[in-house]
């Protein structure tokens, strides 16, 4: 088959190079000229593992172009364009818009931004000569090629029997769970995923913060948790809390939807509280004296991308820097805009303080010897991930929710 993608950011990326992977022929448009010459060169304008590889393995079957009007033969066009918020928390559809203004012959077209319950439905109406369905995607950044390839599930969202039946035929290909829906589900299905994974995160951070005044070990509760099915391991690592692209915009997104419909998510509004003190809280172990300086070990909202988009690293440094304090940051692929660091031992060197903010292997692994080079050897490790953390030798060491209070124990009578 013959697709099309307008956009060729993470989502369309990925998106692009899983289908051309699939033996399908691919046309990409992408407005913004440095990443569309970066495209063309064969090289992914962001870190994300295989894709460079897919855009050089698979050129002959992909075509990268700006007209919009070079995609109107294909048999699907896929939407996959920016959805920023806007300062009220809502989605800004400037782009969605412009690219739809774009499309000058009837088109099958299927949105994978991430857009608000009731969209695709709206779309339907205000354009009536296109046929609309909603894939909703549910990348990991770091491994969205992967989850192209291998989804742990399909969402399609139509209103048109004969598009859900193709588009299941096509993602049927992939062997996982099909859910075939109306397009607002398939559009709360995704801010839904999203909003529980966030606010699990921070539940988790509400408990560490009690675990360090209570002297107990959030890793520990955390295990014994993520033993019951009904709740899971998985993400309730207990750290610096969330970021990236996805679940900030995601949870603003949720509570404009909610206003709109005169409702509260008191749930969601909590969940981004949480977030916000937790950053705070990691910021509050550092003593307040002059002439400090500290150490970031990692500054991208997580391992494996170079995205700094909402990284907990940049809210951080800025409660830091309100006191004064001088920051230094060290990251394998990311960058930021003060002072850097090209090896962890620089970043260290004439530190006082030390703080893991991303897990990346190299940083987990640090030896306690890397922080020879500091003032004062401390480690505020703010992901709980440091590998001697149990043998930390003469580096000082506290995690987030590790046993560092004093243990509450009942009064006798």
């Amino acid at each position: 088959m013959k697709f099309g993608i307008i956009g060729l950011g993470y989502v369309g990326l990925a998106t692009l190079c899983g289908l051309a992977k699939a033996g399908h022929e691919v046309i990409g448009v992408e407005k913004d000229q440095p990443r569309l010459r970066r495209l063309m060169s064969g090289h992914a304008p962001f870190h994300e593992p295989g894709m460079s590889e897919v855009l050089q393995d698979y050129a002959d079957s992909i075509t990268l172009t700006d007209n919009t009007a070079d995609t109107n033969d294909v048999d699907y066009l896929f939407l996959a364009v920016g959805t920023p918020s806007k300062e009220d928390g809502s989605c800004d559809m400037t782009f969605v818009d412009a690219a739809l203004s774009e499309i000058n012959t009837k088109q099958k077209i299927v949105i994978r931004s991430t857009v608000p319950p009731g969209t695709t439905d709206l779309l339907s109406i205000m354009y009536p000569f296109h046929t609309f369905a909603i894939v909703p995607e549910f990348l990991q950044e770091g491994r969205a090629l992967a989850d192209v390839l291998k989804p742990n599930r399909v969402v399609i969202g139509s209103e048109n029997l004969e598009i859900s039946e193709e588009l299941a035929g096509i993602y049927g290909r992939l062997g996982v769970p099909i859910v075939c829906t109306t397009p607002i589900n398939a559009e709360l299905i995704k801010y839904a995923s999203n909003a529980f994974l966030a606010t699990k995160i921070s539940f988790m951070n509400d408990l560490s913060r009690l675990a360090d005044k209570a002297g107990a070990d959030i890793a520990t509760i955390a295990d014994g948790m993520g033993l019951d099915p009904r709740i899971g391991r998985s993400y309730l690592n207990a750290g610096l809390g969330y970021g990236g692209s996805c679940f900030p915009k995601d949870m603003n997104a949720l509570l404009n939807v909610a206003a709109e419909n005169e409702l509260d998510l008191p749930v969601i509004r909590a969940a981004i509280q949480a977030n916000d003190e937790q950053i705070a809280y990691v910021a509050s172990k550092i003593e307040h004296r002059p002439n400090l300086r500290v150490a970031f070990l990692g500054l991208a909202f997580k391992p494996g991308t170079d995205d700094m988009r909402d990284a907990p690293s940049i809210t951080l440094a800025n409660h830091l820097r309100l006191r004064e304090v001088e920051v230094v940051g060290y990251d394998p692929l990311a960058k930021w805009e003060y002072r850097q660091a090209l090896t962890p031992e620089e970043a260290l060197k004439g530190a006082d303080v030390a703080i893991l903010v991303t897990e990346w292997d190299e940083l987990v692994n640090l030896k306690p010897e890397a922080f020879a080079g500091m003032r004062t050897k401390r480690l505020i490790d703010a992901r709980n991930a440091w590998k001697y953390a149990r043998d930390p030798e003469d580096v000082e060491y506290e995690g987030v929710g590790r046993m560092q209070g004093k243990t509450n124990t009942p009064s006798s009578k």
